[in-house]
């Protein structure tokens, strides 16, 4: 019935696939550009503090890849008001938010890692050792910081353990694998949950030094 119906699906066909495989490329291409260099950090011009905001009904403050090639890591946090919040699942309340942290044994964070965590709990402002081991979650009480303040907090890798201290903080010591393998490790950013999103924006600022 159109003689040249064949004709034109002939000519026109390979252009169309080849501006899809075009358009596809490059979005693949941008994708893999922005998550293998990541977020940048934002920076406070008059503090020189590293600021990470979760926005509300996230989980991530950042999306980054850094390589993490230290022993241990020293921080100063700044946490303010943002950080009280009340979840709408009471049991959820005392889940545990994520401050800053490493992978370890060139493993995944969720089976080898170190992090230092927070909550608001009791209406104050918690911080907790918190570790991944042989798939293995494990968390241990440090005590409570104020707000507004800077306060430091280290972690150490000492042979087969994880040492955490703290200014005002009791300090602790947990469990490491024994047989760690070397290879690449990674940073952890600051993360909102437990099971539930931030329920409102919540604004951390960060001094942070990887120790050798």
């Amino acid at each position: 019935m159109f003689p040249f119906e064949n004709q034109l699906v002939k000519t026109f066909a390979p252009y169309n696939y080849l501006n899809m495989f075009k358009r596809t490329f490059a979005i693949l291409s941008l994708a893999l550009l922005v998550f293998s260099c990541g977020q940048e950090i934002e920076i406070d011009p008059d503090t020189g503090f590293e600021v990470f905001t979760i926005p509300s009904g996230s989980h991530n403050s950042i999306f980054r890849n850094e390589a993490f090639t230290g022993s241990g890591i020293d921080i100063t946090v700044v946490f303010d008001e943002s950080a009280m919040y009340t979840l709408d699942v009471t049991s959820d309340q005392a889940d545990i938010n994520k401050l800053v942290g490493f992978s370890d044994c060139a493993q995944d964070h969720q089976s080898e890692s170190a992090r230092i965590g927070w909550r608001w709990f009791d209406d104050e402002l918690q911080i907790l050792g918190y570790t991944y081991r042989e798939g293995n979650l494990s968390f241990e009480l440090m005590g409570a910081i104020p707000l507004n303040q800077e306060v430091d907090i280290s972690i150490r890798v000492v042979g087969d353990t994880y040492q955490f201290s703290g200014e005002g903080l009791q300090s602790i010591t947990m469990n490491r694998t024994s047989d760690c393998n070397s290879g690449e490790n990674y940073w952890l950013w600051p993360y909102f949950g437990g099971n539930q999103v931030a329920p409102q924006t919540i604004t951390i600022k960060m001094m942070r030094e990887m120790i050798e």
